[in-house]
């Protein structure tokens, strides 16, 4: 396991995790495929990478089994953060609550929102974010509400089309980690998660799929100031 603290893994994250010993985590953060497929239609280059269906986005066994793994590796008493959509939060709190105790569903709400059905359908101005313990973890410091207004990344800014703002991700790592401790993200995109872990003094386990946003995330980590 030593050999993946502080690095970006590249790989399967069930396959990675293999190597992780069992309560071992202190944190899990983590923004993984929505299973909706996803992809914008509004860019005007078609070639555009985020034009792309993102990889395992239609592939719910991968949440199944990743959900189960990430309980083994995690230390009793400690929490996760899990991302998802509004489309798919029933499948994904049906299979966290398996395991995990859901303590909230924190919105996070946008500055901008999505174009859609433009006749049918309202602009979703917001993501989920699922905070589960595994057994009971309390939070750092004072109280805050589950409504979160972060503004999202854009232009070239944005390098990952589902890519956190960094305020968001670091609030997460300073409610229910300290320094030292150890935070997996098992499906780290362009290394948002690596980067507020660095920010933040904590170690990290980072493992993404695709090699052009493990190269993404090393170059983040690598920039003074680190955003």
């Amino acid at each position: 396991m030593k050999h993946l603290i502080n690095k970006i893994t590249q790989g399967d994250a069930l396959e990675v995790m293999k190597d992780i010993e069992d309560n071992s985590i202190d944190l899990v953060l983590t923004d993984p495929p929505y299973l909706i497929n996803y992809k914008t239609n509004h860019r005007k280059d078609k070639n555009h990478q985020f034009t792309s269906v993102i990889e395992n986005d239609n592939n719910p066994d991968l949440i199944t089994d990743s959900i189960k793994e990430l309980y083994r590796v995690m230390k009793d008493d400690t929490a996760m953060y899990m991302f998802c959509s509004f489309d798919k939060v029933d499948f994904f709190k049906q299979e966290v609550e398996k395991y995990f105790n859901i303590k909230n569903i924190i919105i996070w709400v946008k500055n901008s929102w999505t174009a859609g059905d433009l006749e049918a359908q309202f602009g979703k101005q917001y993501e989920m974010i699922i905070l589960a313990n595994k057994g009971r973890k309390k939070f750092n410091g004072s109280r805050i509400t589950d409504v979160w207004s972060f503004k999202r990344k854009v232009g070239n800014e944005q390098q990952h089309q589902n890519q956190k703002p960094i305020g968001l991700i670091q609030q997460c790592v300073e409610k229910h980690s300290k320094e030292d401790d150890i935070i997996l993200d098992p499906f780290l995109g362009s290394g948002t998660t690596a980067v507020a872990c660095q920010n933040l003094h904590r170690n990290f386990i980072g493992i993404e799929l695709e090699e052009k946003y493990c190269k993404i995330a090393e170059e983040r980590l690598m920039q003074k100031p680190l955003f």
